[in-house]
């Protein structure tokens, strides 16, 4: 499904993935502090995050229209 032309799953795949970078060039400039477990549940959002709107895009292209 499309939103404005910019497919819906590419556009949360690539917010949660340039969010996941910013984290950590953050973590690089130690402006913040990561710990594994952090980086692990970060990186678990991001893949998350990008699963769910996988699954919620419908891949019947008649549901594609606007009405």
């Amino acid at each position: 499904m499309t939103v404005g032309g910019a497919d819906r799953v590419s556009l949360i795949a690539g917010a949660a993935i340039s969010l996941l970078g910013v984290i950590l060039c953050l973590d690089q400039l130690d402006l913040i502090s990561l710990s594994l477990g952090l980086t692990a549940a970060a990186l678990c959002a991001a893949g998350g995050a990008i699963l769910v709107a996988s699954g919620l895009a419908s891949d019947d292209p008649e549901d594609d229209h606007d009405e």
